[in-house]
């Protein structure tokens, strides 16, 4: 009863083999990520890489993913005498899935994250406390394109074998 319900809306695992061969996974062993500019880029396609190519990088890739992270911070608790001791990290990174070879933009999709962590009297505790936070905040937004990206390509091999089995081909 529960798999006629979910096939009815639509739900697809990603790990499972569709009639046309594949599986939406294997897109992303075609993904190449843009190379990173600083330490924040670093973290984040680091993720990426674990996630989408955890075999290493496609030596003939059909996609780039391309980011731009802003982030910006926000005091979430103070104290009567105006001492903050809770922040909020909010990461938004901007990806963009481009056709390798035509650099034509196939998705694009904005993801926020967002991470607290506390602050102390300590310089060096606060420090580690953002950084700590910033790379949860970028392993969230990571995991979140990954589930997006699944949808995408799910979507897209669909759509393919519609118009490979009405002779139109794509």
């Amino acid at each position: 009863m529960l798999a006629a319900a979910l096939a009815g809306c639509g739900f697809r695992p990603m790990y499972k083999e569709s009639a046309a061969g594949g599986t939406t996974v294997a897109e992303f062993s075609d993904v190449m990520i843009a190379q990173p500019e600083d330490r924040r880029d670093q973290l984040l396609r680091n993720d990426l890489l674990d996630l989408l190519t955890p075999l290493g990088s496609p030596s003939r890739p059909r996609y780039l993913l391309a980011y731009k992270i802003t982030e910006s911070i926000s005091a979430v608790f103070t104290t009567r005498s105006e001492e903050v001791t809770r922040n909020n990290l909010i990461v938004t990174v901007s990806y963009t899935l481009r056709d390798y070879e035509s650099g034509r933009s196939l998705y694009n999709i904005s993801i926020s994250s967002y991470s607290s962590y506390n602050l102390t009297i300590a310089d060096y505790s606060n420090l580690i406390s953002e950084k700590n936070a910033r790379e949860r905040a970028l392993q969230d937004s990571a995991e979140q394109l990954r589930l997006r990206l699944g949808n995408y390509f799910g979507k897209y091999s669909k759509e393919k074998a519609a118009g490979e089995a009405a002779g139109t081909g794509r």
